[in-house]
């Protein structure tokens, strides 16, 4: 997930802060040293607790799908070759999904299975890679709002709110992010693979 930087007309500098709620990481923001969920955006502690940062659109995709879509793409070039990712062997390890874990969590799906979760106040839906594979369009209903997810040809999975004539009324944010942390922040969340 992607959250703008300003708030109430301050722009504030987030890093990671090296502890979890709910089996996810938090941001730190250095100017009040509030902690932030990156999986809903919302200050847990701190000056600014109870704040929610406005959520950007985003996607996660390969090269090859965003540029076959948006050709006209910049890249920002680091001067520097990026080699390796400190936190490989954590992605790798099937076993390494944070420090408390539920015995549901994996009879529902593997912990690290990447879903795509959508929320509108409590009501949530989590909806796996193959559900939206191949054009398919997950039609879900979150406490009475009919939302659509499908995956667009740039790759990214997005999700609209649906009017009574089939037309998109409004997107909604989609968070990319593992079972295990969706399933602690909404517990009884709808699932669709």
């Amino acid at each position: 997930m992607v959250y703008a930087r300003t708030l109430g007309g301050k722009t504030y500098t987030f890093q990671v802060s090296g502890k979890l709620w709910r089996n996810s990481l938090i941001m730190q923001d250095r100017e009040t040293g509030s902690s932030w969920s990156h999986v809903t955006g919302r200050a847990i502690d701190g000056k600014t607790k109870g704040a929610q940062l406005e959520k950007l659109e985003a996607v996660e995709t390969t090269w090859e799908l965003w540029y076959a879509a948006h050709p006209d793409t910049a890249v920002l070039e680091k001067s520097e070759e990026v080699l390796a990712s400190h936190y490989q062997e954590y992605f790798d390890d099937p076993k390494r999904m944070g420090m408390f874990r539920a015995q549901w969590l994996t009879e529902k799906m593997s912990g690290k299975t990447l879903v795509y979760g959508v929320a509108i106040g409590p009501h949530a839906v989590a909806v796996t890679d193959s559900a939206v594979a191949g054009g398919n369009l997950v039609q879900v209903d979150l406490g009475g709002t009919p939302v659509v997810v499908s995956r667009a040809a740039d790759g990214g999975v997005r999700a609209f709110i649906e009017g009574s004539d089939g037309q998109k009324l409004g997107s909604v944010a989609v968070t990319p992010v593992y079972w295990f942390a969706w399933s602690n922040f909404y517990p009884n969340t709808k699932v669709v693979e």
